[in-house]
Parts: C-alpha cells; sequence; structure tokens
C-alpha cells in the first residue's frame, strides 16, 4: 500500500490522465442526478425552479469538469518537462571526448 501513496515517486502521465477521466465519470453522474432532481421539480409544477436547478448544476458542474480538465493537462505538461529537462540535465553533466580531427589531405 505504500507504493500507492509514496511521495518520493513521481506520478506517471497514464495516472494523471485515469484520474481525470475517473473525475469525469463522477462528474457525468452527478449531472444525471441534477437533471433527475430538475425533472422531478418539474413534474411538481415548479417549472421554473426545475429548469434553474439543471442550468444551475449543468453550469457548476461543468465548471469544475474544465477546472480539473486544465489542472490535468498542466501537470501533464509539467510532467513532460520535468522529463525532457531531466534528459537535458543528464547530456549536459556528462563530460565528451573531444576527438583531435585528421589532417588527411588527398
Amino acid at each position: 500500500m505504500r507504493e500507492l501513496f509514496d511521495q518520493d515517486r513521481a506520478m506517471t502521465l497514464g495516472a494523471v490522465k485515469q484520474a481525470t477521466a475517473i473525475l469525469a465519470v463522477i462528474f457525468f453522474i452527478a449531472a444525471v442526478f441534477a437533471v433527475l432532481s430538475g425533472l422531478g421539480w418539474i413534474f411538481k409544477g415548479h417549472i421554473f425552479t426545475g429548469l434553474s436547478r439543471i442550468v444551475a448544476s449543468f453550469a457548476v458542474l461543468g465548471f469544475m469538469y474544465v477546472v480539473v480538465r486544465f489542472l490535468g493537462e498542466i501537470l501533464a505538461a509539467s510532467h513532460r518537462l520535468n522529463d525532457r529537462l531531466s534528459i537535458l540535465g543528464d547530456d549536459l553533466r556528462t563530460q565528451r571526448s573531444k576527438v583531435p580531427a585528421s589532417d588527411t589531405e588527398a
């Protein structure tokens, strides 16, 4: 169980995408319940209240989805940038031996 919540290990790109997908499913389920709740209000005879609940819940859930999606994309971009910078740092730290140019005159 320690491996799942290990703070020393970097989060993989696949884990970020999977977490974003799980949150998208949760937001979709919440939207379904919001629509059903709004339809319940409409069938009770409170049409304006039901429609306003549906619109408001879509606005809030849509905003939360977009924020989570953007944060996931930022985290994925940061992860890719970290990989590129570590490769560049390793390349800069390695010492290269200079090969003397051979004088070949034809």
